[in-house]
């Protein structure tokens, strides 16, 4: 990928989110490591940006009637392909950070 495209990208990035075009240059290097340099370092960890939701799963406990309550059950699961992802990678032994946005409301108090 070339530093014209990344860039279109980190425009794009930043006019969704700061309404405005990014005006810094960026400066791409390329970092050539031999297999030696590799073998010393320590194995990287992951990071995951994105979203973390809270899903809910309402199951009646029977046939519901048109404009009538009906009693159920509901299940309140953490969801979002960020935060799946996230656990996934740590059930393979890998130890991911996870970077999101967390609401002060119920779903952010269930979710940390």
């Amino acid at each position: 990928m070339d530093s014209s495209s990344v860039q279109e990208r980190l425009n794009t990035i930043f006019r969704h989110l700061l309404q405005q075009p990014c005006k810094a240059k960026l400066v791409l290097h390329k970092v050539l490591l031999t297999s030696r340099q590799l073998q010393k370092q320590e194995v990287a960890e992951p990071v995951i940006i994105g979203g973390m939701v809270l899903d809910i799963h309402a199951t009646p406990s029977f046939p519901a009637n048109l404009r009538t309550t009906t009693p159920g059950k509901v299940n309140y699961v953490l969801g979002s392909v960020a935060r799946n992802v996230a656990e996934c990678m740590s059930k393979l032994g890998a130890k991911p950070y996870m970077i999101s946005a967390l609401g002060l409301d119920m779903a952010g108090g269930f979710a940390f």
